[in-house]
């Protein structure tokens, strides 16, 4: 499976995660909230853009590589970077809720969500990763060949 896919997959992933508790409440006040999701707070939705938009690059890098679209090489490049500094900015995101919790006076756990979402970053930022180094490797369409300069194309074959 192309890194394209790994990398659309983990940021779905992130997306999905983001909306899961990620915390819960071990003592606190009485209108404390039991559970927190990663949507609860900025960061959380910080992520969830930064994965939608590297999730929808890879995926258009996806539809390219298996040949149902047709990219420019150049746009190859754009769509890579940004799907890279998308799945960066998630895992940055994800990474700092992980190290420090929204309250940590309330008593927090880290919860299933939160794992996941941090798994799916390092996934995401590691296909995003392959997926710029090789960029360049998996156009399906044949580069033409320029002719020399001073040549004038193909020779006529001589032997007719």
């Amino acid at each position: 499976m192309a890194a394209s896919v790994w990398a659309a997959i983990g940021a779905a992933l992130i997306v999905v995660s983001t909306f899961l508790s990620w915390y819960e409440t071990a003592i606190g006040p009485i209108d404390a909230p039991s559970t927190l999701s990663g949507w609860d707070g900025t960061w959380g939705r910080v992520a969830v853009a930064a994965a939608a938009i590297s999730g929808l690059c890879s995926v258009v890098i996806a539809a390219d590589v298996q040949g149902g679209i047709s990219v420019t090489e150049q746009m190859r490049r754009v769509l890579t970077t940004i799907a890279l500094l998308g799945a960066v900015v998630a895992l940055g995101a994800v990474g700092y809720r992980f190290v420090e919790p929204p309250d940590p006076a309330l008593g927090v756990t880290r919860q299933l969500g939160l794992f996941l979402a941090m798994f799916a970053s390092v996934v995401t930022v590691g296909a995003a990763t392959i997926q710029f180094i090789t960029a360049r490797r998996e156009s399906p369409q044949p580069r033409l060949r320029r002719p020399r300069r001073g040549s004038r194309g193909p020779e006529p074959d001589a032997s007719r």
